[in-house]
């Protein structure tokens, strides 16, 4: 327990105590330590009584953006049993899929396509609350940040993923990247090589080949179904001012390290060169801005904490992930027109590592303020 839960409750415990022994003490001598006793106490109370007034607004913020996911989750799910149904009729025989079913094929993808472009994003609108309260950080590794063991023997995901022929994937990676780069067909383990224009726009582009349907729709099966448990576990957190320290710290570093390394090896900035297989559809730069979303939403909850305690240092902080939200925005917006270079790449990592590192520092001393302890 830190020291802000401890501190209230015992208080008006000992004031009948401390009233007696002033009526038999010499009051002169006791006066000014019982000032600095009551001057303590207020503190201890008022930062109390804000944490207690500030302590619901993140986890149902977190709780609405988990429904969103959950609803694109199982959309993208229920487009992936219908592209599932289509090929099985098909006998898997992907080339007579595409020629005989190309409509309700497009349709199926589309569908999935959709869920996946709704899921993603609310999921990383609280990845950085996710990943940082221990009570769900492994969500955070199965469903978008874990590696694969193809791709090493750290941070790896937690689970195998049984396919509907019965063949079974070991720890293949996230589920994010495994139905991204199944319907996007980013990775080839994961497609058929039959090209099929899903998009509909008349040309043979980027993403448009068949996905594996086995892999499909397994991996958007696990995906709704982590959504569900992700949702029940974090209905049982119950947020502390430790919670919040703690995933902040821990995250904010990550706007250069994470966001910004992956995307500037990603086809955003290498285009084709890229061997990345995920993290290609939606720009790392939106990702980020998502991620600053929940930071934004973190620090509110303990903002009236620091407040209490040092109100110019907590408009400091308010100011500065402000200010880190518009910049990300302003680099993200500018791709909308404009292919950043390497070069320019690496100049915003430079950038946004400085931003971060000046944050984190803030936070940490902030969170040193106001007693609680973050590792």
């Amino acid at each position: 327990m830190h020291e802000l839960e401890a501190a209230t409750p015992s208080s008006a415990a000992h004031a009948p105590r401390v009233a007696a022994r002033l009526r038999h003490a010499d009051r002169g001598a006791l006066l000014p330590k019982l000032a600095v006793g009551a001057a303590l106490l207020t503190l201890c109370a008022s930062l109390g009584f804000a944490w207690a007034q500030g302590a619901t607004g993140v986890k149902g913020y977190l709780l609405g953006q988990l429904a969103t996911l959950q609803g694109g989750a199982d959309d993208l799910a229920a487009a992936a049993q219908a592209y599932y149904d289509l090929a099985a009729a098909a006998g898997f025989d992907y080339q007579a899929l595409a020629a005989d079913q190309g409509a309700a094929v497009g349709a199926s993808l589309d569908a999935a396509r959709a869920g996946w472009l709704t899921a993603s994003p609310a999921y990383e609108s609280v990845e950085g609350i996710v990943a940082g309260v221990e009570l769900m950080a492994q969500f955070d590794v199965d469903l978008d940040a874990g590696l694969s063991a193809e791709e090493g023997d750290e941070d790896l995901v937690s689970f195998d993923l049984t396919l509907p022929d019965g063949s079974v994937l070991v720890k293949p990676g996230n589920l994010f990247g495994i139905t991204e780069s199944t319907l996007w067909g980013t990775f080839d383990d994961f497609t058929t090589g039959v090209v099929f224009d899903v998009d509909g726009d008349g040309a043979i582009g980027f993403g448009d080949a068949l996905p594996e349907a086995n892999v499909l729709l397994a991996a958007s099966q696990a995906l709704a179904a982590m959504a569900a448990d992700l949702t029940a576990t974090a209905e049982t957190w119950e947020p502390t001012p430790a919670d919040v320290f703690g995933a902040l710290v821990g995250n904010v570093p990550t706007v250069a390290e994470v966001f910004v390394a992956r995307w500037r090896e990603s086809r955003f900035v290498l285009g084709s060169a890229t061997t990345m297989r995920d993290f290609g559809v939606i720009s790392s730069l939106q990702d980020l801005n998502q991620n600053i979303a929940s930071w934004r939403e973190l620090y509110r909850e303990v903002s009236p904490l620091v407040a209490a305690a040092d109100a110019t240092a907590d408009a400091d902080i308010q100011a500065s992930l402000a200010d880190l939200s518009a910049w990300a925005t302003e680099i993200a917006a500018a791709e909308a027109d404009h292919t950043y270079t390497p070069e320019e790449a690496d100049l915003i990592y430079d950038e946004g590592d400085r931003r971060a590192t000046a944050i984190t520092g803030a936070i940490a001393q902030a969170a040193a303020l106001v007693g609680v302890e973050v590792e």
